[in-house]
């Protein structure tokens, strides 16, 4: 029997559109990991972040001699892979703490800008970023970060006057504010993920500066040694692409 080629070609068009999916769908690409395993990237999310930083310098590493302040911040966070995230954050956080010895009496506060980028290592991972069949993974990851990034700070030190007061102190040498210095993040987080779209972060991070002008207070206490400072930083995230279609895997 021989098939018409209008009935071939008909077949055809059929088949390349039942392959192609409904109307406006367009498959998501698809990644490899080292295991040849295929996975596929979820959409990126922006954030807004609530902040507490706390300073470790020449004055003191007390939290008690800090006064926390909150700052604030915005960002982008894109899963790389099941075990990497990348994201980026723009904030401004607060510094202000006491001396710990009582005899000198310095304090200092200060306004700074911070521009960074992390990476982030799953500790477990992401199982829902695999293709094929519906993978389940736990609502809550955990992981490890570090990063590199740009501070401006721009502090203002003072020194009590001995009578309850205190004056403020000139800047120190010929250093003019704000000054520009590389700030390296380390530290430990979590992320839960209570809908589709919607996210929420918690990371500790512990920065080391290239700067020892972090409270204007360099000379005057130990010029040797840059100062650090941490911070505590609540993040609400929101993921605006569509939710993800999981293709099917057909065993021919």
């Amino acid at each position: 029997m021989r098939t018409s080629p209008l009935f071939a070609i008909l077949w055809l068009a059929t088949l390349g559109a039942a392959h192609a999916g409904p109307p406006g769908y367009h498959a998501p690409r698809r990644r490899y990991n080292a295991r040849n395993q295929a996975y596929i990237r979820p959409a990126a999310r922006i954030h807004g972040s609530l902040n507490v930083a706390y300073y470790n310098g020449d004055l003191t590493n007390r939290l008690s001699d800090n006064t926390l302040r909150v700052g604030y911040g915005v960002g982008v966070t894109q899963a790389l892979s099941p075990r990497f995230t990348f994201s980026s954050e723009l904030s401004v956080l607060y510094l202000k703490a006491k001396d710990f010895y009582p005899g000198r009496g310095y304090s200092f506060e200060s306004t700074n800008g911070l521009l960074q980028a992390t990476l982030r290592y799953n500790i477990f991972e992401d199982k829902s970023m695999y293709s094929g069949l519906m993978q389940q993974s736990s609502p809550a990851q955990l992981f490890v970060e570090a990063g590199a990034g740009l501070l401006l700070t721009s502090p203002t030190a003072y020194q009590n006057d001995g009578a309850g007061g205190a004056i403020q102190l000139p800047a120190e040498g010929r250093n003019s504010y704000p000054l520009l210095a590389g700030a390296f993040p380390v530290g430990i987080g979590g992320t839960l993920k209570a809908s589709p779209h919607l996210y929420f972060t918690l990371d500790a991070l512990y920065y080391f500066t290239t700067t020892d002008l972090l409270d204007d207070i360099s000379q005057r206490a130990n010029p040797r040694q840059p100062d650090n400072f941490a911070t505590l930083t609540l993040k609400v995230e929101y993921a605006f692409g569509k939710k993800r279609r999981v293709p099917l895997t057909h065993y021919d």
